[in-house]
């Protein structure tokens, strides 16, 4: 009888033991794959900041810019070309936008 039991426990340790080895795998494997997806989240943050300042430089136009840009909305040009003359219909005005908008 001794040896059965103890038998029996000799199996039980080794199933044990199995179970540990399997479970330590799987830990090492799940500890790999969260520091692939904190890589990968770290990654996909950047991208977000970078393109959340590249669409933050959406124009703030100055006082004075925004004083023109009310003028162009109301019909008028205000480029040097046409200044104060009324643009027919709302036609834009290539010019007026360039004050306007463009960058210098």
């Amino acid at each position: 009888m001794p040896t059965e039991n103890t038998d029996d426990l000799i199996m039980e340790f080794k199933q044990l033991t199995a179970n540990l080895a399997t479970m330590q795998h799987q830990v090492v494997k799940m500890l790999a794959e969260n520091e692939e997806l904190r890589i990968e989240n770290q990654h996909l943050h950047d991208l977000l900041d970078a393109h959340e300042k590249k669409h933050q430089g959406v124009q703030v136009l100055s006082k004075s810019k925004q004083n023109l840009e009310k003028l162009y909305n109301d019909g008028y040009h205000i480029c040097n070309q046409y200044y104060g003359k009324s643009r027919l219909q709302n036609e834009s005005c290539i010019f007026c936008t360039e004050i306007i908008y463009g960058e210098r």
